[in-house]
């Protein structure tokens, strides 16, 4: 089924840890049929589905599919049943404009199921649904070590913050004076062997220095499961085919920038369009009007970790004095267009090329 007909029947569902509800519509709105369903019973809900007509006129529609929802994804995705995935701030927005703005897990199902049929352009098919069982494999696992990753450099971040305090209490202000970065494995080893107390600007404070001891082994210890994440994506990016194309093929796109792309994207099958894809990464700008005045700003909207990604390929291929990503950068600055602009211009050209 390529979009809506006549004979379509939506099926939306409110995704939970133990229990789901299912609600399904017509393709005028109208609810046929409710089911409730958990994990362990998705044979059953399978049958149900079998018996509100042919799959072919079938579109299951989910909110949660990478938390919750993600044994139901794959049932389906085996049953080769039509999914498609509906944005979290379209729901909400759907249940602000209602008059009725109950909070029930049916009412919430109907919703999932409306925006199918009122905003469904804006909605995407499942990757589970389009993508090859390979690249769902290795996105899959490239989404694992990804998500991980950006926890651990988050709690590597806080932690070099209150070191930088805790530090500058316990030497002074020039404790990083004579190392190139203030925490790499040299000025660590200088500041363990500095925890004395005759070291202390304050020697009235000695749990300063356990606490500073306990972050830098801590501190330690993140460091090295980031190198190790970054050794089993890599290990994984080599066979990964998909990964290495993109690396060879754009300038300034690594590793970790690849896997990103890969891992949000999955397979471009999803889009029909580049504009498509451009609207989903957030490159496309939006128009805002008001009578004659008419204007193109920057969408604040899409997947911001691919928009992000594009912006760091961008941004390396500009900081080089050559390269068709700066030839294009300085035309269209030679175009009038403000730096910022141009930058956009190059992204949209860089998610052409993906």
């Amino acid at each position: 089924m390529s979009g809506l007909n006549t004979n379509t029947t939506v099926v939306g569902v409110d995704v939970h840890k133990y229990s789901h509800t299912a609600v399904a519509i017509d393709c005028f709105g109208q609810k046929r049929e409710e089911h409730e369903f958990s994990n362990d019973y998705l044979a059953e809900f399978v049958v149900w589905l079998d018996s509100l007509g042919p799959r072919e006129n079938l579109l299951v529609a989910l909110e949660d599919v990478n938390g919750y929802g993600v044994h139901l994804v794959k049932r389906l995705a085996n049953e080769n049943i039509l999914m498609r995935y509906v944005p979290g701030i379209l729901t909400e927005r759907r249940r602000k404009q209602s008059i009725h703005r109950e909070k029930s897990d049916p009412a919430d199902a109907m919703r999932v199921a409306k925006v199918i049929l009122t905003n469904y352009e804006e909605t995407l098919p499942a990757k589970e649904s389009i993508a090859d069982p390979g690249e769902r494999g290795a996105a899959a696992n490239l989404d694992f070590f990804l998500a991980e990753r950006r926890g651990l450099v988050a709690d590597q971040t806080i932690l070099k913050n209150q070191l930088h305090a805790l530090l500058h209490q316990y030497l002074g202000d020039h404790y990083a004076d004579n190392f190139t970065k203030a925490f790499n494995p040299k000025s660590m080893a200088y500041y363990q062997k500095s925890l004395k107390p005759k070291n202390m600007v304050d020697p009235e404070q000695p749990a300063l220095a356990m606490s500073i001891k306990r972050r830098l082994e801590r501190l330690k210890l993140l460091v090295c499961q980031i190198k190790e994440i970054d050794a089993a994506m890599q290990t994984a990016a080599k066979v990964c085919q998909p990964v290495q194309a993109l690396r060879y093929s754009l300038k300034g796109c690594g590793q970790i920038t690849a896997c990103t792309l890969l891992a949000e994207v999955t397979t471009v099958k999803r889009f029909r369009t580049k504009a498509q894809f451009a609207r989903y990464a957030g490159i496309a700008p939006i128009q805002k009007s008001s009578g004659s005045h008419r204007r193109l700003y920057t969408s604040p909207y899409g997947n911001r970790k691919v928009n992000r990604a594009l912006h760091t390929i961008a941004l390396y291929q500009i900081s080089r004095t050559s390269g068709l990503g700066r030839l294009y950068y300085e035309k269209k600055l030679a175009e009038g267009k403000t730096k910022l602009w141009a930058l956009r211009c190059l992204k949209r050209q860089l998610a052409n090329r993906v």
